[in-house]
């Protein structure tokens, strides 16, 4: 069995995810379990982000975009919102 990655949640992405609908954040929840063992993919939903999020991923619970970063064993989760917004940070 794979090593499990550790979970890091950032002040911004709690304040996320407390202000998102029930259902969505009950979906939220339940997609950040795969990050803890493949936060790289192979999900087509899991995808490097270019540009300004150099060095980032996002994980899609849609509409919404999780934004996060591996560093070693550990998944800094950065923000978690709408697909129209999540890009302008």
């Amino acid at each position: 069995m794979p090593a499990r990655f550790t979970l890091i949640f950032s002040p911004s992405f709690r304040r996320d995810l407390e202000r998102l609908p029930r259902r969505v954040h009950d979906e939220v929840l339940e997609a950040i379990g795969q990050l803890e063992l493949t936060p790289k993919g192979p999900s087509p939903k899991i995808k490097k982000l270019k540009g300004k999020g150099i060095g980032q991923w996002r994980l899609e619970v849609w509409p919404y975009r999780l934004r996060y970063e591996v560093i070693g064993r550990e998944v800094h989760l950065y923000r978690v919102r709408h697909r129209k917004d999540i890009y302008g940070d």
